[in-house]
């Protein structure tokens, strides 16, 4: 067996949201010679910690089958110092893996004790709004902009380390370390994917309001850059980031809106004017011009500039030519003006389904 301990030029760029200290994180990765607990061996632990001179990665790799133990001894007691795991998709795999090789082999099991960070699991919802197609940790690699050395993925790896097991060859040894290695490392950068949380949790602030043919929009100042550009598009509008700049836009709707009247009953509508009219009023109009309104056409009309929104953040709420699936309201100076409503219609925008 061989342990391997580099010290690396790796800066963490997220706080974790302050939810635990540096020192007490391990960020590990393991390498299996197939995904069956039972029937699998495992043969590369790696994992990156803070010392005093920095960040270090280590890695325990298995000359051969009956170095497992060893290594997985080894990792758990170094593992026992910290309070923290940090990995990808290891509460799917990793964790379980380890806990059912210390338990086939007797040994106490820190890792159990430890809080987990699952990268995966926190990441996920960031999926659609970063236009991902999966959410591998190479997807999110390639997103941010990350290169990596290594090109080969963990099953095409295990010939690599069979032959390894027969050979002890430089060569082989240096792949399967460097995969392990820059997994680890990549891990470590693509934290920096939750700077975009700030977007769904609304850490951002209205800043200005254009229009340019047709289309309103509205731009706010997030708290931080992002590491990346994104671009997505839902049933309200377009919605693009870029640095510390978030831009929403709308098309705006020309025409009439209608104000639906809730206590019908009291209305009656005059067809040949298409208005309604309270019944106080319409006492005195003949009766042949006018009925009784219906939901249908029990409407306040107004003209103008329209613009959607999921929820009423403003009122009044009109409905448009589309079945009544969304309401509008009437774009205004008083509104453009109002920056905490703004920033309450953004969210309800982004956040929309």
């Amino acid at each position: 067996m061989k342990i391997i301990d580099r010290r690396v030029d790796l800066i963490p760029e997220y706080d974790f949201n302050n939810r635990f200290r540096f020192e007490d994180v391990l960020l590990f990765d393991i390498e299996t010679t197939g995904l069956s607990k039972a029937q699998s061996q495992l043969y590369l632990i790696g994992c990156a910690y803070l010392s005093d001179d920095g960040w270090h990665i280590r890695q325990w790799l298995t000359a051969s089958a009956s170095d497992e133990l060893r290594a997985l001894e080894d990792f758990l007691q170094f593992a026992s110092g910290y309070k923290v795991l940090v990995h990808f998709n290891g509460d799917g795999f990793d964790i379980p893996y380890l806990a059912y090789k210390a338990d086939y082999y007797f040994l106490d099991n820190p890792l159990a004790e430890m809080e987990s960070f699952d990268i995966y699991k926190e990441a996920k919802h960031l999926k659609k709004l970063c236009g991902l197609d999966r959410m591998g940790q190479r997807s999110i690699e390639e997103f941010l902009g990350i290169d990596r050395e290594d090109e080969l993925n963990g099953g095409l790896l295990i010939p690599y380390y069979f032959r390894y097991e027969t050979t002890g060859s430089a060569e082989d040894e240096k792949y399967l370390l460097l995969h392990n290695f820059d997994d680890i490392q990549g891990m470590f950068r693509i934290l920096r994917i939750f700077r975009f949380n700030q977007i769904p949790e609304g850490r951002y602030e209205f800043e200005s309001f254009d229009e340019c043919q047709g289309t309103a929009i509205f731009n706010y100042r997030l708290e931080e850059e992002l590491p990346a550009e994104i671009e997505i598009n839902n049933r309200f509008a377009r919605i693009s980031a870029s640095g510390d700049l978030l831009q929403i836009n709308i098309p705006i709707t020309e025409g009439i809106g209608m104000l639906p009247i809730t206590d019908v009953e009291n209305y009656f509508y005059l067809p040949e004017e298409d208005i309604v009219i309270h019944k106080d009023v319409a006492q005195f109009v003949d009766r042949q011009y006018r009925k009784k309104a219906t939901k249908k056409n029990c409407f306040i009309k107004k003209e103008g500039r329209f613009l959607p929104q999921p929820s009423p953040v403003f009122e009044p709420g009109y409905v448009m030519d589309d079945a009544g699936r969304n309401k509008y309201f009437v774009i205004t100076d008083d509104i453009l003006a109002d920056k905490s409503r703004l920033k309450i219609y953004a969210d309800d925008i982004i956040n929309c389904k």
